[in-house]
């Protein structure tokens, strides 16, 4: 099931109103400085739909298109903003951009779905309270293991990197973030750890844009993939990995679970991701929105995992794809209650 996007132009008159109320959660404010960045592939409502929004809450709003390639050219006006809306049509968190961006203390903010998708997926706090918590339990934690019925059973340690809860709001200084989701992952350290990690029917390869159908056994050594065996699924992993010519494409990048309860797992991207209680593990780039990870390459792949167990340290937090903690469980939608609303104070401006 695959959700489209509007057509006519009148499109960007009904998205104003969701996306102030957006802008509203990432603490924006009148003075503000925000850049709505895009690219000849950008859906142009979406940027048309932010400026207005931008406009009504009386911030200084501008909009930079920059072709399919590197932005050395627009870094400065990125470190520059308070916060960038980044609109772009293909995949973008990572490179030196994200990194240098939040280092100055920009707020960043990815979108890049239907807009049912967003509609369905509008961030709660409830949403947010589960993300932190589980932030908060990966924080401390030196290592991670993840098992699953399938045969997995991988080791990764994390100590000295932080941990990103991600909740579809960037609404501290220094923050990416990217709407929809709903995740708690982290950047290992990306030459250690290890296992085998076996996708199972059901689970679903981001970017190959397929659903496993049989058995995929990745073998792992010092944080990389050494081996894929299986069926056909198997050998077209195979040549999607070695297309790029590069032992870092086969690197760890990123691990973790998710924790949105309204996600479809049959809406292929952003819902497989976020889904709750599903292992998300990722291989390749990891520089920019993770920070102190190392590995630089021209390819990503996650990996969205149903039915895992999971431990941080000897913390056991998930069973078979059941949250353990009560801490992580879902318990029920609640809207984030915005300035208009009254109970929201200060502002997401970056110190100074």
């Amino acid at each position: 099931m695959v959700e489209s996007m509007a057509l006519d132009y009148s499109a960007s008159t009904q998205l104003v109103d969701m996306f102030r109320r957006h802008l509203e959660l990432c603490k924006v404010h009148a003075g503000e400085h925000i850049l709505i960045h895009t690219d000849p592939g950008s859906y142009p409502h979406y940027a048309a739909a932010y400026m207005g929004a931008a406009i009504e809450l009386g911030a200084d709003v501008f909009q930079i298109v920059h072709p399919n390639r590197e932005e050395k050219a627009v870094i400065d006006a990125w470190k520059r903003a308070d916060l960038v809306i980044d609109v772009s049509s293909g995949p973008h968190a990572y490179g030196h951009i994200m990194r240098e961006s939040m280092d100055s203390g920009t707020r960043l903010q990815r979108i890049g779905v239907a807009v049912n998708t967003m509609r369905r997926l509008f961030p709660t706090q409830e949403l947010r309270e589960r993300v932190l918590a589980g932030q908060e339990l990966m924080k401390n934690a030196k290592t991670m293991r993840i098992t699953s019925p399938g045969g997995t059973d991988l080791t990764f340690y994390k100590e000295g990197r932080d941990p990103m809860g991600i909740y579809s709001v960037s609404d501290v200084p220094g923050r990416w973030d990217i709407w929809p989701s709903g995740m708690v992952c982290c950047a290992p350290e990306e030459h250690k750890g290890g296992g085998v990690l076996v996708l199972s029917p059901g689970d679903y390869m981001l970017v190959i844009n397929q659903y496993v159908n049989d058995y995929i056994y990745l073998e792992m050594n010092d944080g990389r993939i050494t081996d894929i065996k299986g069926g056909m699924q198997a050998e077209l992993l195979k040549r999607w990995f070695a297309q790029f010519n590069s032992e870092d494409s086969y690197r760890i990048a990123h691990v973790g679970w998710g924790c949105e309860r309204r996600a479809n797992w049959l809406i292929p991207g952003q819902d497989n991701e976020c889904m709750y209680a599903n292992m998300q593990i990722a291989f390749g780039s990891n520089i920019g929105i993770f920070k102190g990870a190392t590995t630089l390459t021209n390819s990503h792949i996650d990996f969205p995992s149903l039915n895992n167990s999971y431990w941080v340290d000897d913390i056991h937090i998930m069973e078979n794809g059941e949250f353990l903690l009560d801490e992580l469980r879902h318990k029920g939608d609640v809207g984030i209650t915005t300035e208009t609303g009254g109970t929201q104070t200060g502002h997401g401006s970056r110190p100074g």
